[in-house]
């Protein structure tokens, strides 16, 4: 006797599965990327400006500028333009600076006017020289104590003399002007000994003339470069009579010297 197959039997056809899955949902859209950080102002360099601006503390703001374009460059910071600008406008004010400085110690902004001259050279009006520029027949009175002077190889005389007409009182009178040779300094007792032979020799007697007599109380003087003027190109020797009193009226100058 034949059973009849079950319908549940997994023997018989039925459906069978396809070869690939039912297709899932697309996933959401790509996020977006985020923004990149604000850069920043370096602070030095903000300082190093401001200071230049109000000249406050020299060299402050330049140093201040340098390390703040240090700090920009490993950082990638803002604030190039004003480490910049505080560098040029520092430089520029130290620059002014020493200009300035130079021409007031150099006597361009002394308060004392130089002398004034007429034509031919003479002084008709007092003012403040360098003994540099004490011309020959110049009267003058010294910014030291000329007695303490004299004409000895230690002596140190002021920078600058008061250059008066020679009809006012006056301590020297200037007979003399002239320059050593060019070469290496050849020492201070040598300097000292060219200039006691060119002062003491004939050029007096030609200034005065033959005839005159000089004073006893007037004594023969000279200015001479010191090693640190003769590096700067100093050659100059300045003869001149002296007078300590400082009471010397007139001009011992000849006519026609």
């Amino acid at each position: 006797m034949s059973i009849p197959p079950s319908p549940l039997s997994s023997n018989g056809p039925g459906p069978q599965p396809g070869p690939y899955g039912q297709p899932g949902p697309y996933g959401g859209q790509p996020g977006w990327y985020a923004p990149p950080p604000t850069q920043k102002t370096n602070v030095p360099a903000i300082v190093a400006f401001v200071m230049s601006l109000v000249c406050a503390l020299p060299l402050v703001p330049l140093i201040l500028g340098i390390i703040a374009l240090s700090q920009i460059r490993t950082r990638g910071e803002k604030g190039k333009g004003f480490a910049i600008a505080a560098i040029v406008i520092h430089c520029v004010t130290l620059a002014i600076l020493a200009i300035s400085l130079s021409l007031g110690l150099s006597g361009v902004l002394d308060r004392h006017p130089a002398p004034k001259r007429d034509t031919g050279g003479q002084v008709t009006g007092s003012g403040s020289s360098k003994v540099n520029d004490i011309r020959k027949g110049d009267c003058f009175n010294t910014d030291g104590d000329l007695a303490a002077y004299q004409d000895e190889a230690d002596s140190q005389a002021a920078p600058s003399v008061r250059v008066v007409p020679c009809g006012q009182p006056h301590e020297g009178e200037a007979y003399a002007v002239f320059d050593l040779a060019q070469g290496p300094y050849p020492g201070k007792e040598k300097v000292v000994a060219m200039a006691e032979e060119k002062c003491g020799g004939t050029d007096l007697v030609d200034y005065v003339g033959k005839d005159a007599k000089v004073s006893e109380k007037r004594e023969v003087y000279y200015y001479f470069p010191q090693p640190a003027t003769w590096i700067l190109g100093d050659r100059k020797v300045t003869c001149f009579v002296g007078d300590t009193t400082g009471a010397s009226t007139g001009s011992l100058r000849a006519t026609g010297s």
